[in-house]
């Protein structure tokens, strides 16, 4: 969600965890243990089950983001029935658009994902070949999400990993979705993220998406999540490539002022149309 997660996830602290989980012979990380939350036509959401202390750790490890976003329920691993309801809705009222999407709510599945790099079509194979497999190995695989959390959308498999219980940035990563599925071209698409400051117009079309949607539905309170939660995540995109030193606390300052400001005018307009008691 925020471009300051990636700080935190390093690939040897990420073996030591994995050796210390296999050998306690923790049953979170068979990935068979989930529930069928929603069904779509060809979209899945599935819900991994919980795991306390596991989750917890997750939480932990989460800190950094909830005190960029200022909301303790960012990397939170424990997703209450709000967000899987909004996660739903949005599939439900776009799956036309997402197709195969496949939600993965707090779950570890390395086999879902190798097995969906294999069959998404909607990215051409020399894109998941070479790219792709890479992006699978290290974030679905060795990285384990249970942990280290970070929500996130992956386009080489059409895939969502969401670990927050928010559902502001549950549709801002739906928005990815959706952007993507509307695109020709998924992989080079994809790959523009390599070239600097393509990736605000990706953050920008999926922030988009997810105010475009809740305005659309008519869901004020969901509107006004949104400015909180999503403007200083997008700041912190900004905030990196505007300063050398902070950039992305800076970024995620002036997010949180904007995008305060912009609820509070919001709350002020609703307020004005309705009626007294």
């Amino acid at each position: 969600m925020t471009h300051v997660r990636n700080t935190r996830k390093f690939i040897s602290l990420a073996v030591v965890v994995l050796f210390l989980i296999t050998t306690s012979g923790c049953a979170m990380l068979k990935p068979d243990q989930y529930e069928q939350y929603g069904y779509h036509g060809t979209a899945q959401v599935k819900v991994g089950h919980r795991v306390v202390p596991i989750d917890w750790i997750g939480n932990l490890f989460g800190i950094f983001e909830k005190l960029i976003i200022w909301n303790w329920k960012m990397e939170r691993h424990n997703i209450q029935p709000e967000t899987k309801k909004a996660i739903n809705d949005y599939i439900a009222d776009n799956q036309e658009v997402l197709g195969d999407v496949y939600v993965q709510v707090n779950r570890y599945a390395p086999q879902d994902a190798w097995r969906r790099l294999v069959h998404n079509k909607g990215v051409k194979w020399p894109y998941r070949l070479f790219i792709g497999t890479f992006i699978v190995l290290i974030i679905d695989t060795i990285l384990v999400g249970r942990i280290f959390g970070g929500d996130r959308y992956n386009p080489f498999t059409h895939t969502l990993d969401i670990y927050s219980d928010i559902p502001a940035v549950a549709l801002h990563e739906l928005g990815h979705a959706r952007d993507f599925s509307e695109r020709r071209y998924r992989g080079s698409y994809a790959i523009l993220r390599l070239i600097p400051f393509a990736d605000l117009y990706q953050e920008y079309k999926a922030t988009n998406h997810a105010f475009e949607y809740v305005r659309e539905k008519k869901m004020v309170n969901q509107e006004i999540e949104n400015y909180k939660v999503l403007y200083p995540a997008y700041g912190t995109y900004v905030g990196s490539y505007l300063f050398i030193m902070g950039g992305s606390i800076i970024g995620a300052i002036v997010g949180h002022i904007l995008g305060r400001t912009e609820a509070h005018h919001l709350e002020e307009r609703v307020a004005k149309t309705t009626p007294s008691p």
